[in-house]
């Protein structure tokens, strides 16, 4: 598990730097919508330093783990449906860009679901 939270880690702060980036471009950008500029400006941000957090605790709990999850999978289901409508011709861009805003988030999903089940599997110990 440690290698998985060393990958996890090295691309949360890859994904919170980009997002960052994307965030500032997002903000003065003309071009886009309104939902396109929250995915950049919020939902991207969130997610990349609630999975920044999530590996950097030592032993996070399994609710926290679910809550990151929870947003993970709502930052790739924005991402893909967003890549789905510029695909469909909807949306102007290019259909791929959302992709790569997906993966490594996909990647901290299943960091997430993995530590929350190990969290809800291992008994609880008296007094701790």
């Amino acid at each position: 598990m440690t290698v998985f939270r060393t990958i996890t880690l090295a691309l949360a702060v890859l994904q919170v730097l980009f997002a960052a980036l994307t965030g500032m471009v997002g903000a003065f950008a003309d071009g886009g919508s309104m939902w396109e500029r929250l995915l950049l400006i919020v939902v991207h941000p969130l997610c990349a330093v609630a999975l920044l957090v999530l590996t950097l605790l030592p032993k996070p709990s399994p609710a926290f783990a679910y809550v990151v999850a929870a947003l993970l999978v709502g930052n790739i289901f924005a991402d893909l449906t967003l890549s789905q409508l510029i695909g469909a011709g909807t949306v102007k861009g290019d259909w791929w860009l959302p992709l790569m805003f997906s993966a490594i988030p996909a990647v901290g999903l299943a960091y997430a679901l993995t530590l929350a089940k190990q969290g809800r599997s291992s008994p609880s110990q008296p007094g701790a």
